[in-house]
């Protein structure tokens, strides 16, 4: 038997009452499961294994997939009507598309679970997807100017790109959003790292 902490990831019908789970565990990375009986009423598993929960579960490992035993929940976000699903679905679209399997990672395990701890909000979403871009080589350490490379007086963000854009080049006439504190929760930061990511998907 097998144990590890994990938050789901996927969750896919199969057969009359079982369910394929795709997972990221703390200790074993991503990989995917079996859930017996678990769209029945009375599964001791259903309400631990949601999408985006985390549990600590047992499982046994034979041929073909691994068998979920016992879960026990350790979270679950609270999905209510003012939570922004784009948000839930933007988390959701990193995860399966960049997540390899057996690769386990415990700073992505903690990125994950620090994320789906906090309101879900547009702000820290984005946050999350920068940082985990970064941790996995899709980006670079994003503190340099997209046209000269100075570290310093980075005032603008240039949309089209998804880089940065110093006072000094962005004079030249480079344009460019300004920055400010709030930035990461802008519909055009988050319009443009949409764009971003979706480009890495098409070329990995």
């Amino acid at each position: 038997m097998s144990r590890d902490i994990v938050t789901v990831i996927k969750s896919v019908n199969f057969s009359e009452a079982d369910k394929i789970l795709t997972v990221f565990g703390k200790y074993n990375g991503k990989f995917s499961l079996i859930a017996k009986s678990i769209r029945k009423i009375k599964s001791k598993n259903r309400g631990n294994m949601q999408t985006l929960s985390t549990s600590d579960i047992s499982y046994y490992e034979g041929k073909g997939l691994p068998i979920l035993t016992e879960s026990q929940l350790i979270h679950m976000p609270e999905f209510d009507s003012h939570m922004n699903i784009d948000n839930v679905e933007r988390i959701l679209y990193m995860l399966n598309k960049f997540l390899v399997e057996g690769d386990p990672n415990r700073k992505v395990f903690n990125l994950i679970a620090s994320v789906i701890r906090s309101d879900i909000d547009t702000e820290r979403v984005n946050k999350f997807r920068i940082q985990l871009l970064k941790e996995l080589g899709f980006l670079q350490e994003f503190d340099r100017c997209e046209f000269c490379g100075s570290k310093s007086d980075l005032k603008y963000f240039d949309p089209n790109v998804f880089d940065l854009i110093c006072e000094s080049c962005y004079s030249k006439g480079n344009k460019g959003v300004k920055l400010s504190q709030d930035i990461y929760g802008k519909p055009v930061f988050t319009d443009a790292l949409d764009k971003y990511i979706k480009k890495v998907v098409e070329e990995i």
